[in-house]
């Protein structure tokens, strides 16, 4: 795509918090809309929303049109984990953790391909190719969501409450596990986002090195994601677990920042094996924490979801401004720093059992 479309870092920087945007501003209309017309419609609303316009991107050719679409991707895709990991768990009876953790280790299966896979693929035949197949691949998705995943139940007695939204969005443990999240799927967003391309421009490294390399964060976590899950069924202590992953994730981008190939490999495993249990606890904790009625569970998961992906928009454009003004090293290190300031929130989390869902 650089040389397509004749940018560099900036421009991939500018395309990553378009994206980042979208997705986290919409997550709590999309919870709304889940609450109000159900999991599963707003799922595949989603689905297809975002399949459609990856198709739109393979035949753009501005980044200020791609950067649009790219908004429109992370929109579509806000209506979907949410109300994703309300219908996990109802399916899993209530395992709030184990739910989100086979969510996000589905997510991350995905991953692979838009890492490693799609680099590959890219390389032989052009990065456009590869967005008409994932587009096509997500329409396929959306309408087997449609065809396969059981209707949502229907509640005549429930009436949406702007008192009860007011109250969600003013939860104090809510904002909490919101910054915190933000702090470990920072550092995430930075590896997956220009791992790749750091290799490649900056230390010389082919595609498929590369591509392995920047994979970690997204393949280490199928298992993480799930092993934070149970663990947090089993402990139901969200913050002591959550301060650990962000001590790793910080750890995973100093390590990044020698400008050396076993250090980036080594940043990228780290970082994989610390943001899979975050991604997992915050999101488990936060529908757990709320005790709200289960209209509002995505709400709240958006919520939370909402201030970790809006936030996430900026330090991409904050990375690769020190990448172009100075190097990559400076620019792993700043990434460290933002990282480890969002984890002071997380030492005010309110850890009330009494407030914990209990699981089946």
């Amino acid at each position: 795509m650089s040389a397509d479309l004749n940018t560099g870092v900036s421009g991939l920087g500018t395309l990553t918090s378009s994206f980042y945007l979208g997705v986290g501003i919409m997550q709590v209309p999309g919870g709304v809309l889940a609450a109000k017309w159900g999991p599963k419609r707003t799922v595949s609303l989603g689905i297809l929303v975002s399949s459609l316009a990856v198709l739109g991107t393979s035949v753009s050719s501005a980044v200020f049109l791609i950067a649009i679409l790219r908004f429109i991707v992370g929109a579509g895709m806000a209506l979907v984990f949410a109300p994703s990991v309300v219908l996990m768990t109802r399916f899993l009876g209530g395992k709030s953790g184990t739910s989100v953790g086979l969510i996000n280790s589905a997510f991350d299966i995905g991953g692979i391909f838009g890492l490693f896979g799609w680099i590959l693929l890219a390389s032989v035949t052009g990065w456009r190719s590869t967005l008409v197949l994932s587009g096509g691949l997500g329409v396929l998705t959306g309408l087997m969501v449609i065809a396969l995943v059981p209707k949502d139940g229907e509640n005549n007695q429930f009436r949406f409450s702007t008192e009860k939204l007011v109250r969600i969005l003013s939860d104090r443990n809510l904002v909490v596990l919101g910054l915190g999240s933000l702090g470990s799927n920072l550092g995430s967003v930075l590896i997956s986002s220009f791992m790749a391309y750091y290799l490649q421009a900056s230390l010389g490294e082919t595609y498929g090195i590369a591509g392995i390399v920047a994979a970690m964060i997204v393949v280490l976590p199928i298992y993480t994601s799930l092993w934070g899950g149970r663990l947090y069924d089993r402990t139901r202590k969200p913050r002591r677990l959550l301060i650990l992953s962000g001590l790793g994730m910080t750890s995973a981008l100093l390590v990044t920042a020698a400008p050396t190939l076993p250090a980036a490999a080594a940043g990228a495993v780290l970082g994989g094996i610390a943001v899979g249990p975050a991604s997992t606890i915050n999101f488990a904790a936060a529908k757990d924490l709320s005790k709200v009625e289960p209209e509002y569970e995505g709400l709240t998961i958006g919520w939370v979801n909402s201030i970790s992906l809006t936030g996430s928009f900026w330090p991409p454009l904050v990375f690769s401004y020190f990448a172009r003004s100075f190097n990559y090293s400076t620019a792993w290190i700043a990434g460290a720093a933002m990282c480890f300031l969002l984890l002071v929130p997380l030492f005010f989390l309110r850890e009330d059992p009494s407030k914990f869902a209990k699981a089946s």
